[in-house]
Formats: C-alpha cells, structure tokens, sequence
C-alpha cells in the first residue's frame, strides 16, 4: 500500500487554513460537540491568524446562514456556515432553501456525531452522539444543495474544499454541504493537497450562443413595443441594462431586486397587465416568477424570450412559462452581445413614438405615487406607503436596504447596484432578513445597512441571536418594523382564495392575528441596542433618524412602527 505523507497538523487545521486559501473569508459557526477539533485548531491559532477565516459565533442556526446569505449579496463572495451535526442542519434548512432558489453560494458545513465508540481521542464520549446519528445525514436537505460530500480518512482536504466552493460559485450559483466526522478532524492530516490556481472561483459564467443572440436581436428589433423583465443586480448586469434600455428604448419592469436605476426613463416599476396589454415582445431576464398567470400575462401573439443560466429552471418542479426562444447564458454576458446585435439592425420601429409612450406610462406611475403618499401622509395607524416614503427620504444614496414584508419597494429609490435586496426568504423561508443585514454589514461596515421587516417576520429572525451578533462583532444596522399586528400574508391569501368567504368579513382571523403585540423595540434594549416604538406618523422621521444616529454611533437599533392593517400596500 502506498504510504501517504503527513503534513504535520490536524485535518480540523488543514481544513480551516484550505478555506481561506480558497476565497473563504469569513465562517459564521454555531459549535456542537462536534467541534472540538475545530476548536482546538482555533485556540491553538488563537483565531487569528492570517491563513484561516475569521469566525463569527452566532447563537442560531437561521441566523448564520442569513449572515452568509446578505454577505454575498453585498460583496459577491461566498461565506462558509458551520453547524451542529444533523440539529445543526435541521436548523439552518430554511436558509438553505432559500439560498438554493435565490442563486446564493454558501459553504454549509457540519459536524458529524463520532462514528466510533472506541478506539480514537474522537471516539463518542457522551449518550447524545448515539441518538443524534442518523443513517443519511445529507438526505435531509439533499433536494436543495448543489453538491454534498462527507470528508473522509486520508483525503486531501484542498481539493474536497476546492470543489465545494467550485460548484457553489458555478452558474446557477447556490448551497453546497459539507459533513466532517470529528474522529478525521482530529486525525493528522496527509499533505492537504495541490494549492488552489490564480484563477476565479467557480467557473466562468456561461455565455449564450451567437446565433442565438442573433435571433433575440432580430425579435426586438422588428417590435413595436419591447418589454424587459427583470435583471441581473450585478454591477456589470445593472450597467449594461440601463445602456441597452435607454439607447433602444425598452421598456422595463425590474421587479423587486432593483435591477435599473429608480430614475431611469425607461423604468416603469413591476409588471402589470397594462403593460402586458402594450407590449408585443418581452425579454425576461434571469426571473423565475416574472409573472403570476392567475392574473396576468403577455398577449398571446408576443414573442417570448427567456435568457437564464437555466432559463428552464429545472429545479422547479413544476413551471408552465412559456417562451419562442430560450436562451441559456447568464445575463451579465447576455446583455453586452444583445446590445452589440442590435447595433446593426437599427433602432426598431417607431422608436420616437415608443419613447413617448413609455414616458407618459412611467409620469402616469409617479403621479399615482405621489397621490397614494399624500394620502398616507397623515394616515393613522401609519401607512406602510408612508414608512417607505420615510425611509426613502432618510436612507443614503449607496445606503444596503433588506425588505421583507416591511414596505412596498415601488415607493423608495435606488440608483446603484447592490443597495436594494430582497431580504425575505426566496423559498418563503421567513426570517432571513436581519441576519442577511449583518452579513451585508460585515461585507460593507462602512455602508448604511437598513431593514424594513413586518412584525411576524421579525420573530422568525430570531432577533436575540441577532442583536446578540451585532453587539458582539459590533456590526450596527437599523431595523425597522412594519408592525400591523398580524401575518398580512396569510390574511391576504385567505381573503383572495374566499373573497366572499368568513374570514373576508371578520376582523380578527385565527392563525392570522399577532396580538396582544409584544413591545420589540425592548428586545434590543436587552443587548444594549436602542429601541423605539412610534404610532404617530408626524413623528415617524424624526423616529427614524433617531435609529439612524444611534447606528452611527455604533449601536444596533429596531424602530418598532405601529402600521396599518394593509401590509406594505
């Protein structure tokens, strides 16, 4: 047998230092007993040294992986997310649901409960590593992850960390997992492995075919009215829509990530069945969902076309959109070729008449929005228009802002890429938005980090584990609480289901109603955070810039705003 040389440390050290080595800068850990090994490398480092990550304790499993979730989205790179064998996991499965199907890679690595009795320093020395085993611990999130693996005895642990960030930095991007039985951590390790290349991580990013970029060029260019859904909220994808849309005059709805700037002229908010009514071919970019045919979609003579990394989304399992050319690529390539296609086919028909019509549609859209923010101006409980409208009013310019189910998008402005990220969970795994807030912050601490989140979902953020993190890392963002006293979600669903049904008519729902309301602005108080609750809608911005000059001076702070029954209409 061919003898293996040892590299002088443990596998839990050659696996911390493998992590850096490949772009893993920060590993947010909620520790078990299986993390004595790690532990045990981190002291012997003393956690700070230059060639692991830096480790962030944080006391909830939902709360890491929304941590490494808002990270990426602010900076782009990739966060690792260790967790306690299979409770850990259990845990942490709502973030990974909602990684997977917002495209977000995370490293999410657990411990597994010794597999020894005997015979090893890691060997099983408590009853609970008997009853926490189970037979297929990466069965329980199988379905979500891109790739899973367990380390094993004698692997070189470079290339098993290599290709996990790999693949979770491929095109479409997402979770991957990791299991580490703590006998190997606590092995000496063989030689790691070949160091990683000068090269990105992951792959390169897949470009559309020629021809088919033709194809979408020759269709947009013959319509009358072009309509563009979604974007990419990279800078390169924001930039090159933005180019696209103004010198060829496509409409567009980017939806609720932001993907054009506010001001732009050919932006007109979210898709709607005006719009559907108008255009005769549309461009969807990237979106899962673009539309929701219960209630709207393009006319059937329109031309269809739909350019994703997997324009099919494969892992949906069922997904009925249909499409005249699909094209896969992703869209920060997509765009710059499309734009360069259309140069040689002119400026489509009726372009200074398309430029008219877009403009009285997107003057239509903000004097409808000024009419519903006067309204709300003195509306009391507070209008979560009005709170948007504050917002907007309080927030800097490149300020990072997280919603979700706090207030309608539509009535606050971006102009930058990477400001306005959806924080509510992509597979409707709820409380994800504080957390990610933190990661945001951690990625951009010199940035103004801002939540808007309703009252139901703060509770799902586990806000004790994540003030805890803020006061702890000092890491201070504002969070501002849509508090209408209820799951308006629910209440919503419901009514649309049974219009004419019960619950349309009462006025309080079972399993819908959050009340007697607790007071969370306190729940910050506990970590020395600041805390105010406000019911008055007068009183709202000065509230607001209250929370904010508490953030500047480095203190987390929750705005608790008493809002109407309406949600974030």
């Amino acid at each position: 047998m061919d003898s293996q040389p040892t590299s002088g440390q443990t596998v839990a050290e050659a696996y911390l230092k493998s992590l850096k080595a490949h772009g893993i800068k920060h590993v947010f850990a909620n520790g078990g007993t299986d993390f004595a090994p790690i532990v045990e490398a981190l002291a012997y480092t003393d956690g700070a040294s230059a060639e692991i990550p830096y480790f962030v304790t944080v006391p909830h499993e939902n709360v890491a992986m929304a941590m490494a979730v808002g990270y990426y989205k602010a900076s782009l790179q990739p966060a690792a997310v260790m967790v306690h064998v299979t409770v850990g996991t259990a845990n942490a499965l709502c973030g990974v649901m909602n990684a997977d199907r917002g495209n977000v890679p995370v490293l999410l690595a657990a411990g597994r409960t010794p597999v020894t009795e005997s015979g090893h320093h890691g060997s099983r020395n408590i009853g609970i590593h008997w009853s926490q085993e189970n037979f297929d611990q990466g069965g329980m999130l199988r379905e979500y992850v891109r790739w899973d693996y367990e380390l094993r005895a004698g692997m070189p642990v470079n290339s098993v960390v290599g290709r996990a960030v790999d693949i979770a930095m491929t095109d479409p991007k997402g979770p991957v997992y990791l299991t580490l039985p703590r006998e190997v951590l606590g092995d000496e390790a063989i030689a790691p492995g070949p160091e990683p290349r000068d090269r990105p991580i992951g792959a390169a990013p897949p470009a559309p075919s020629a021809a088919s970029v033709e194809q979408a060029a020759d269709i947009l260019a013959a319509a009358r009215r072009p309509l563009i859904i979604g974007g990419s909220a990279t800078p390169q994808g924001f930039s090159a829509l933005a180019e696209l849309a103004e010198e060829y005059v496509f409409a567009c709805a980017p939806g609720p990530g932001s993907y054009l700037p506010s001001s732009h002229g050919m932006n007109l908010g979210g898709v709607s069945g005006d719009l559907f009514d108008w255009a005769d071919a549309v461009l969807v970019l990237d979106s899962p969902v673009p539309w929701i045919p219960r209630y709207m979609g393009p006319d059937p003579e329109a031309k269809l076309i739909h350019i994703a990394p997997d324009p099919h989304f494969a892992r949906y399992p069922y997904r009925g959109y249909q499409m005249d050319l699909a094209i896969t690529g992703s869209v920060d390539q997509a765009l710059p070729l499309l734009h360069e296609a259309l140069k040689g086919k002119g400026k489509g028909k009726d372009t200074d008449a398309r430029r008219h019509e877009i403009a009285d549609k997107r003057r239509a859209i903000l004097e409808n929005r000024a009419k519903v923010l006067e309204k709300a101006e003195s509306q009391s409980p507070i209008a979560a228009t009005w709170l948007a409208k504050c917002l907007n009013d309080i927030k800097d310019d490149d300020a990072i802002f997280f919603n979700e189910l706090g207030v309608n998008g539509h009535f606050m402005d971006f102009d930058r890429p990477l400001c306005n990220m959806a924080g509510g969970g992509s597979a409707g795994g709820l409380g994800n938005s504080v957390g990610s807030a933190i990661g945001a912050k951690i990625a951009c601490p010199d940035r103004q980090v801002i939540t808007a989140v309703g009252d139901g979902s703060y509770m799902f953020n586990v806000p004790s584990a994540c003030h805890f993190v803020q006061r702890a890392e000092n890491l201070p963002t504002l969070t501002v609480i849509a508090n209408n006293e209820q799951w308006f979600a629910v209440r919503r669903a419901t009514t649309a289901m049974y219009p004419d049904g019960r619950a349309s008519k009462a006025n309080s729902l079972p399993v819908v109603d959050l009340t007697p309301s607790p007071d969370y602005s306190k729940i910050v108080e506990f970590c020395d955070g600041y805390g105010e609750t406000v019911e008055d809608p007068a009183k709202l911005h000065g509230a607001l810039e209250r929370g904010l000059k508490a953030v500047d001076n480095g203190n987390p702070a929750v705005i608790n705003v008493r809002t109407s029954a309406g949600g974030r209409d």
